[in-house]
This record gives C-alpha cells, sequence and structure tokens, in this order.
C-alpha cells in the first residue's frame, strides 16, 4: 500500500494484508514512542522467523544508553489470520501478550510502522538502517493524524 500524505485522518487507509514471509528478515528501528521497557535502548533491531506453525519468532537486538553493552531478548508473535495478519499479539515474557498493529506497510516492504490500537507505543521500522527526513517526517505526520502524541516520538540512534 502506497501512502500520500494526508490532510485529514480520513485519507489515510490501513494495511490490508501482510505477507508473513516478505515481513520476515531483518528490521531497524528509525523511530520510536517506545514502551517503558525500551525506552532506554539505542541501535535496536529486530528480526522475525515465521515458524512451521504461523507464528512468529521475535529475535530484537538493542544497546542500552546507560550499559552501552549489546544484549538480546527472544519474543513470539502471534499473527491473526483473521486480519490478514495486520494485527498481532506478541508475547515478550510469559503469560503477557502485547498488541502489536501494523499500521503501514511500504509496498516493496522497505518500511513498515507498527503501533498499538490504544496508541501506547509506536515503531518505525526499515530494512536498511536508514531513512530520509522526508519519508520519517511524511510517516510521523501520519501517526500524528492517527491519533499517535508525536511530541513523545523519538529518532532512535543507528
Amino acid at each position: 500500500m502506497v501512502y500520500t500524505t494526508p490532510t485529514t485522518s480520513a485519507n489515510i487507509q490501513p494495511v490490508k494484508y501482510v505477507d508473513l514471509q516478505k515481513y520476515s528478515g531483518k528490521w531497524f528501528i528509525i523511530g520510536s514512542i517506545p514502551t517503558r521497557f525500551d525506552k532506554k535502548w539505542k541501535y535496536t533491531t529486530e528480526s522475525y522467523s515465521v515458524r512451521e506453525d504461523g507464528n512468529i519468532d521475535v529475535l530484537t537486538t538493542y544497546v542500552k544508553h546507560d550499559v552501552g553493552k549489546t544484549s538480546t531478548l527472544m519474543s513470539k508473535g502471534f499473527p491473526d489470520d483473521k486480519t490478514n495478519n495486520v494485527e498481532w499479539k506478541v508475547q515478550f515474557v510469559w503469560p503477557f501478550k502485547a498488541d502489536y498493529l501494523i499500521e503501514e506497510l511500504a509496498p516493496d516492504y522497505s518500511y513498515v510502522v507498527v503501533g498499538h490500537p490504544e496508541k501506547k507505543y509506536l515503531y518505525i521500522m526499515n530494512r536498511s538502517g536508514k531513512m530520509n527526513n522526508e519519508l520519517y517526517t511524511a510517516i510521523a505526520e501520519r501517526c500524528r493524524l492517527k491519533g499517535y502524541d508525536i511530541s513523545d516520538l523519538r529518532k532512535t540512534v543507528q
């Protein structure tokens, strides 16, 4: 789905389908409204792998600002096939699962915007680790129109 910069939130169309095989692989977090768990992270990547059961293994690699050491975290994603894999649950710690909503996805799977139905957090990710300011600003504006408080949006150090 290709987006142009909308003037109102009514112009924003949701993602209709996510091909999990194309979604698999490494993503760099370019910007985020982080959760309380990852607000002190930098140099963050997530690698997604489809499991035989259709669920997703997620390997997050990050560096804590105050420690400077690379760490990893393994979690599981549970895409909802009834939503064409647009809505997921992600489990970082058993038994708790968080909502994961794929809000925007480039047709070539070069970037993605992952959010939360209640606008609690937001992640702008891409495949290269670099994003031009024009695209980043346009994505941030679309997120603002969707109801995110982008004053909390911060670019991730890569």
